[in-house]
């Protein structure tokens, strides 16, 4: 059965929940569209929101879950039903007006904090919103609306002892789930692929954000998609996404103790070694290594084809093709430079 939510409800939501966070009148500014007739079906990130959708935006052209952000262009190309915008003045970013800057959102509701209100609207609707909805062929956030209350796994997949697969999520063929494997509701995984034991897909992230003094924890309902022919190790955890799914794509393999954070994104052939660690909104294009230990901070992107050496720390981007050691995490070369300058003026300085 459909699950939507009017936009109606959404203002009354806001009216009496939110501390009148949302103005009635905004209905008057939504391009001529006759508000009554929208319906939210889904929520994705703003560059992926669709017209059945519900986005968020801060109020600049950096995206929470984006560390290269967003241009101009790509704000106007939002397609969202209903956008959640900074109220407060018309001039937003570079002297122009919300509506000039999201001309194919449906409806912009101006609201106090925009990231808090998207946190209140997932709290009430996220859960039965994600369970209602996956798309057809490629698991995303909206589309063929189909309600799941049993978990959907491939008649030739292995489920071993103690694995829990929860409703809502999907098990590709030939996959196999060794022991005590737990996949969370809107997980999505492809053919083939492997998961040792004790592997965790589909919890909750790790993710906090402050409103009026107080830390409030961020709900994640947008879960994992996952590729053919990966690998999980022993005790891996792949946590979801806020409001887009963690991406994985094809052929990527990870070793015991894996952690990929909230909302990472994934490509191809990718390997990461034990105890490595993905922070949250990390990218990680085709073909990248990381060796045993190494950890990224999250908002950035390791480029296509880079090695991450043994226990290095990376905190800023890394360019496609660079092999980076040490921390802060520095191109190789420059790093052991400098371990050997360091150790000769150790030498120097015990001989004085």
């Amino acid at each position: 059965m459909m699950y939507s939510v009017k936009i109606q409800e959404i203002l009354d939501d806001f009216f009496i929940d939110a501390g009148k966070d949302v103005e009635r009148s905004v209905c008057d500014a939504c391009a001529g569209v006759n508000v009554s007739d929208i319906e939210i079906r889904g929520f994705a990130s703003l560059e992926k929101a669709t017209s059945t959708d519900i986005s968020f935006w801060t109020g600049n052209a950096k995206s929470i879950t984006n560390a290269n952000g967003f241009s101009v262009g790509d704000l106007s190309r939002c397609e969202a039903g209903v956008l959640l915008v900074p109220e407060g003045g018309c001039e937003l970013l570079q002297g122009k007006t919300a509506r000039e800057i999201f001309p194919k959102v449906r409806c912009l509701l101006p609201v106090k904090n925009p990231y808090h209100a998207m946190v209140c609207f997932l709290e009430k609707h996220g859960a039965a919103l994600a369970a209602a909805s996956l798309d057809c062929g490629q698991g995303g956030a909206s589309g063929c609306l189909q309600k799941r209350t049993a978990p959907q796994i491939d008649p030739s997949a292995e489920i071993g002892p103690g694995c829990v697969v929860m409703p809502g999520a999907v098990i590709g063929a030939r996959c196999r789930l060794e022991a005590n494997v737990v996949i969370y509701p809107n997980v999505v995984v492809g053919e083939d692929c492997i998961f040792q034991a004790g592997a965790v897909v589909g919890s909750r992230g790790f993710g906090f954000y402050e409103h009026q003094g107080n830390r409030r924890m961020v709900p994640h309902f947008a879960g994992v998609r996952i590729g053919d022919r990966c690998s999980f190790g022993a005790n891996t955890v792949v946590a979801a996404g806020f409001i887009s799914p963690t991406t994985i794509g094809n052929d990527c393999h990870f070793d015991a103790m894996v952690q990929i954070g909230h909302n990472c994104i994934l490509g191809n052939d990718i390997y990461m070694a034990a105890q490595t660690a993905l922070g949250g909104s990390t990218v990680v294009e085709d073909g990248v290594n990381m060796a045993g230990g190494a950890k990224a901070a999250g908002h950035l992107t390791i480029g296509k084809g880079a090695v991450v050496t043994a226990k290095a720390g990376v905190t800023k981007s890394v360019p496609a093709g660079r092999t980076v050691a040490g921390f802060p995490a520095v191109e190789a070369g420059l790093w052991r430079r400098s371990m050997v300058y360091l150790r000769q003026m150790g030498k120097s300085s015990k001989k004085k």
